[in-house]
């Protein structure tokens, strides 16, 4: 059953696109295109009659938020999971829709929800837990959307703030599992950046991104980035320039420059492509290569 709910949003966080939708054991409604010629190739199913953010709930007799999940709406053919991980005090819709953003709605994107019931105040507590809400969000995905999911033997992993601080440590204990990674604002607790370069470049990890929203960030995940080339892989440094804590339309369109290179030859994304931009994207770019 699907039942429409109200998504909030705050300051730091722009609207989500559409109001979001409960979700449990839901199969994904296939449409054909109209109007093909008789005589013409089948016309192959798309990918809608979902809103562009769903709520994923527990079984039926579970109220348990698990997360929120962005559906690559007009999807004409599986799409690989994503993992998002939302900061300290955000929310899982914030994050889906700061990343739907930055991939173009490209993904099967999920947004695990963090440790807490006040949405306002949600938190992640250690790796194990935190590899469980994973587990769990993902688990509810591939029931809603069945086959839409590409099964791919790696994951990209994202996470901001508090949830970068997770994702430094999930990737560093999980190099094969995911191989391209995305670090934002983490640096006001930069060991986990500084300490997974070895062990993720050594173990599988192939690309990452450190992303600065603020001017303190930019030392600590510029030494993560050097770290991690030095181990074997290339990273990026991506600044933003805004000098504020949070995932702001300005950072999802300094995040798309760098995007396309992320996510080069990693499996399932390969009819990915990015969006034509008007114009210079803000921010700049620091790359640095393995010796």
């Amino acid at each position: 059953m699907l039942v429409l709910i109200a998504v909030s949003c705050a300051r730091r966080q722009p609207p989500p696109p559409e109001a979001a939708v409960e979700s449990r054991d839901a199969a994904p409604p296939n449409a054909s295109d109209a109007g093909a010629a008789s005589d013409a190739a089948p016309p192959r199913a798309t990918l809608e009659g979902f809103p562009a953010l769903v709520e994923l709930l527990g079984p039926a007799d579970d109220k348990t938020k698990l997360g929120v999940l962005s559906v690559p709406l007009g999807a004409r053919e599986p799409r690989p999971l994503m993992v998002a991980l939302h900061g300290g005090s955000d929310r899982p819709e914030w994050a889906c829709n700061a990343w739907r953003g930055i991939t173009g709605a490209y993904p099967i994107l999920v947004c695990p929800h963090g440790v807490g019931t006040n949405e306002a105040s949600l938190s992640w507590s250690s790796p194990a837990d935190t590899r469980a809400r994973i587990a769990r969000a993902i688990a509810a995905t591939r029931k809603t959307l069945g086959a839409w999911v590409r099964e791919t033997d790696t994951v990209v992993l994202a996470g901001f703030s508090m949830g970068a601080t997770q994702a430094a440590l999930l990737a560093q204990s999980e190099p094969r599992t995911y191989r391209r990674v995305v670090l934002a604002e983490s640096a006001y607790a930069p060991e986990p950046a500084m300490a997974f370069a070895k062990p993720w470049a050594t173990g599988g990890g192939q690309r990452i991104i450190f992303l600065c929203t603020t001017h303190g960030c930019e030392g600590p995940y510029r030494s993560a980035a050097r770290n991690v080339a030095r181990q074997g892989a290339p990273a990026r440094l991506d600044i933003a320039g805004t000098n504020q804590h949070g995932m702001w339309d300005v950072v999802v369109q300094s995040m798309r420059r760098d995007w396309p290179w992320l996510i080069e030859g990693a499996e399932g994304w390969e009819s990915y492509a990015p969006p034509v931009e008007e114009g210079a994207l803000p921010g700049k770019t620091e790359t640095f290569d393995p010796p």
